[in-house]
């Protein structure tokens, strides 16, 4: 298979080193800046640098991979609906809930598949856990996230536009917030007690799968992001993200990541072995995320950051 990619930042690399382990050739690339891409892909082994979006036929690819700065996803995106290829979007497609909706309704003309790139629903380790609890014939009762930002670091880095720092919950707070989702399902009710002008957001609230969540960040306090699941009798904690223990019984036992997990970014290897055998055939199986799954996640993050 073969692929297009619309941007080629320091994310696009993850991704090439994963395609070259599932037999995926990176056919183009195209950006804003066609001579300094040259130089680069052709380090990389990309073949064709396109100078537009006009260049581009149908028969170029069997998907797209829009891999840009988050600012510019949503208008990327409804330029190559055209196209009626499979997209993997990395996330947010837009930091507006409205704006998702309107390209929603472009794509009924298209129906074109697309896939919201976010890795964390695909870590091993998050898997593992899950299939512990079904071995245990156990169900999460609750789930807490705690989702420090290191906003000053953010702010301070010269990586980021000023457009992607004022939108940081979209851009970067989502990945979080969407497990609520990932663990519990549509959340079907939200308590927000959160002070946007003291950086502190905070929500409470019951879930579909009859889980009841509490989601905290505070963008001045240090730490990292982490993912408790309360069970009956067991309590799996994900602190980082990336590394999982189980404490049952006052015996503790290690969830590790799969090899895969290992050598690639986290999730990105899983991710895009799903994207290329469910989302290319228009299927949205869990735990893939569409646009329609997307925006409720976006629409989560207007209300407990109060957007």
């Amino acid at each position: 298979m073969k692929t297009i990619f619309i941007g080629l930042g320091d994310i696009a690399q993850k991704h090439i080193e994963v395609l070259k382990n599932i037999d995926c050739k990176v056919a183009g690339v195209l950006t804003r800046n066609y001579e300094k891409t040259l130089e680069k892909a052709n380090q990389l082994g990309i073949e064709k640098v396109y100078k537009s979006i006009n260049e581009i036929s149908s028969n170029d690819c069997d998907f797209f991979m829009i891999l840009t700065s988050p600012e510019n996803n949503g208008t990327i995106l409804k330029n190559i609906l055209q196209f009626k290829k499979a997209i993997l979007v990395e996330k947010p497609v837009s930091f507006s809930s409205k704006d998702i909706d309107d390209i929603i309704e472009s794509n009924t003309k298209y129906k074109t598949p697309i896939m919201v790139g976010m890795n964390r629903r695909f870590y091993s380790v998050f898997h593992k856990g899950l299939e512990y609890l079904k071995m245990k014939d156990k169900k999460i009762d609750s789930i807490v996230i705690e989702a420090p930002e290191k906003i000053e670091q953010i702010k301070q880095s010269r990586k980021f536009s000023k457009l992607v720092i004022e939108n940081w919950m979209f851009c970067n707070s989502i990945h979080c917030i969407d497990l609520i989702r990932f663990f519990g399902g549509d959340v079907e009710k939200i308590e927000t007690n959160s002070n946007p002008t003291k950086n502190v957001y905070n929500a409470v609230g019951h879930c579909e799968k009859d889980i009841e969540f509490t989601y905290i960040s505070n963008w001045y306090s240090p730490g990292s992001w982490s993912v408790t699941l309360y069970a009956d009798d067991i309590r799996i904690t994900f602190n980082p993200l990336e590394k999982g223990i189980i404490l049952k019984n006052n015996i503790k036992e290690e969830i590790f990541p799969s090899p895969e997990d290992i050598k690639f970014k986290p999730g990105f290897y899983g991710q895009l072995q799903h994207f290329m055998k469910n989302v290319i055939n228009n299927k949205n199986s869990w735990p893939s995320s569409n646009l329609e799954d997307h925006r409720e996640s976006i629409r989560l993050v207007e209300e407990i950051y109060q957007v």
